[in-house]
């Protein structure tokens, strides 16, 4: 598993536009103009909502891949929103997520360009459970925050 961390950078003259670096590639994120961005990039959310619609795409890829199943296209679209909750009727664990009585509902509609049978079309939809984005947006992870000065 790879340790090297992913560095964003944001200057504090170019608003909210962050570079962000990989060992081998480098990208944006930035905030629409309203929000005090340039708009020049997606905003954070975009980038983490576009990479679960690729590791799902990439996870089926494989699947099929194993499964020697022809296709030509796969498109994830991803799409997120903020839902009230109801402290009274929805469950201890969706309460305990809430932030400010709302929490993000994130919704995969994936489109498969194949002639594959309707058994191996349907199971995409528990494949598309499995890629490592969707496990860690689902299940959550430990996540430690520490600040130092540079």
């Amino acid at each position: 598993m790879d340790t090297t961390p992913v560095i964003s950078t944001l200057i504090n003259e170019n608003k909210f536009l962050t570079s962000i670096k990989t060992v081998n590639h480098t990208f944006s994120a930035d905030e629409p103009i309203e929000a005090g961005g340039t708009d020049t990039a997606p905003d954070p959310v975009k980038l983490a909502l576009g990479a679960l619609g690729a590791c799902t795409a990439m996870t089926l890829k494989m699947y099929y891949k194993h499964k020697k199943t022809e296709w030509s296209q796969i498109d994830v679209h991803v799409k997120s929103e903020l839902i009230s909750i109801d402290k009274e009727k929805d469950s201890e664990a969706l309460v305990r997520m809430a932030n400010n009585g709302k929490v993000r509902k994130v919704t995969k509609t994936i489109y498969i360009r194949s002639d594959m049978d309707d058994k191996l079309l349907s199971r995409a939809s528990i494949i598309a459970e499995k890629c490592p984005v969707n496990l860690m947006m689902k299940n959550s992870c430990l996540m430690e925050t520490i600040v130092n000065r540079s």
